[in-house]
């Protein structure tokens, strides 16, 4: 590595290697590769997906970054009350007084819409104080799924799938809007940040982490348990839903752990979905591929 000034401070040398970010070894070597920072966490983690969101109500991909953060791109009502159903169940665990029993976390979250907003709900919820609830700006971002923006969600899953149990280099074609391509190997490198962020600093808490979307957690839960990142979608949650990671990981090695079933609308739904998303407005369409359909009319 060339420093473009020789005089750089040695407090800077020193922080480098803290600084570089990690990527999972090539798939020759990635089954039988364990992360040592995921192999030793000294702290508890629930890894919590966003509720239903007003896209995936209209089961349509929408992953484009530079939309994250409109409000109107966020939870339904559904979503919502998803939300609500799952942090009464870690209320019920913490009152259950079991060693456990998860106590009030500190919230790391994505700063999009929708993270924010389950964020907001789990903070509220369990009486998190705001000083313990803190924004991610980059590192817990959703997947950008390139060319795949705003088609339908169902078949943009099952095509990914496809591609990650190939490589977890693997990423969608690229997009013309600026949609980024990612693949299972940025996610996990982006995430891995956050978590070497937290585990640095401190042991023994408990900590809440919302992230962009679902690919971010079970790519999480993945390297916790070990196991291939091209078998991570067997770790998907359905919105809303968390994985306590501690009791995740000891089911896995068990031999007990039981996927969740995760679901899409149905045809009648995502209509009803893509309607509402008309009636917002033309403004959530006008600069990406994520629901510019619903301006023309055509199905894509």
């Amino acid at each position: 590595m060339r420093l473009a000034d020789p005089h750089v401070a040695r407090r800077a040398l020193l922080l480098l290697p803290a600084l570089t970010t990690l990527s999972w070894p090539s798939r020759s070597t990635a089954s039988t590769y364990v992360d040592p920072l995921f192999g030793r966490l000294r702290n508890r983690y629930i890894l919590f997906r966003p509720g239903e969101t007003m896209f995936e109500a209209a089961r349509m991909v929408d992953s484009n970054p530079i939309n994250k953060n409109v409000a109107d791109r966020g939870l339904t009502s559904q979503g919502m009350q998803q939300v609500e159903r799952s942090v009464e169940k870690l209320r019920d665990l913490r009152a259950s007084g079991l060693p456990e029993g998860p106590i009030a976390p500190r919230i790391f979250y994505d700063n999009g819409a929708r993270a924010t907003q389950t964020a907001d709900i789990v903070a509220r919820d369990l009486n998190v104080p705001r000083r313990d609830v803190e924004p991610e700006f980059r590192w817990l971002e959703a997947r950008g799924l390139g060319a795949l923006d705003g088609t339908d969600l169902k078949s943009a899953t099952l095509r990914l799938r496809a591609l990650d149990a190939l490589d977890v280099d693997n990423g969608p074609e690229p997009s013309d809007d600026g949609t980024p391509s990612d693949s299972i190997n940025e996610v996990f490198s982006r995430m891995r940040n956050t978590v070497a962020k937290i585990e640095s600093v401190t042991g023994g808490d408990d900590f809440l982490i919302v992230g962009g979307d679902a690919t971010v957690l079970s790519v999480f839960a993945a390297a916790a348990c070990g196991v291939d990142l091209r078998e991570h979608s067997r770790f998907t949650l359905p919105p809303g839903q968390f994985w306590d990671l501690r009791e995740l990981v000891r089911d896995w090695k068990a031999g007990t752990f039981e996927p969740r079933e995760v679901g899409f609308p149905t045809d009648e739904e995502a209509k009803r979905g893509r309607e509402a998303l008309a009636e917002i407005g033309p403004h959530l369409f006008a600069e990406t591929e994520a629901g510019s359909c619903l301006c023309c009319g055509c199905s894509r």
